[in-house]
């Protein structure tokens, strides 16, 4: 019942499959290229979408922290700025009023008239 017939591979025959496994695998290595590459790109893809988002976020959360610090600058900085400009509009009163005084008192006494 069972076979009793040897099979003997000669090198012709171990070339031939060879070959035949080249090809076989050369065509699956094609494949595999191909759809590493799609994946890749897709992949890729994904990832720079993703960057952009988070890019544009973060830059956003840093124009309103600027904005923030700019307005607490500036109400910090206002009340100073007030008294600068009251300080200047002031400035030619007081000389005014010190030019006068040495009128009046001269070497910052009472001038005595006899």
């Amino acid at each position: 019942m069972g076979c009793n017939v040897c099979m003997a591979l000669n090198k012709s025959d171990l070339d031939q499959i060879d070959n035949r496994l080249d090809k076989r695998f050369e065509h699956l290595d094609k494949r595999l290229d191909r759809r590493f590459k799609e994946n890749t790109k897709e992949i890729l893809s994904q990832v720079g979408y993703k960057l952009k988002d988070q890019k544009e976020m973060i830059l956003t959360e840093i124009d309103n922290k600027l904005q923030n610090l700019k307005s607490d600058f500036f109400e910090k900085i206002d009340p100073i700025l007030k008294e600068v400009v009251t300080a200047r509009e002031e400035s030619p009163l007081v000389e005014n009023r010190l030019e006068a005084l040495e009128e009046i008192h001269p070497k910052g006494k009472h001038v005595l008239t006899s």
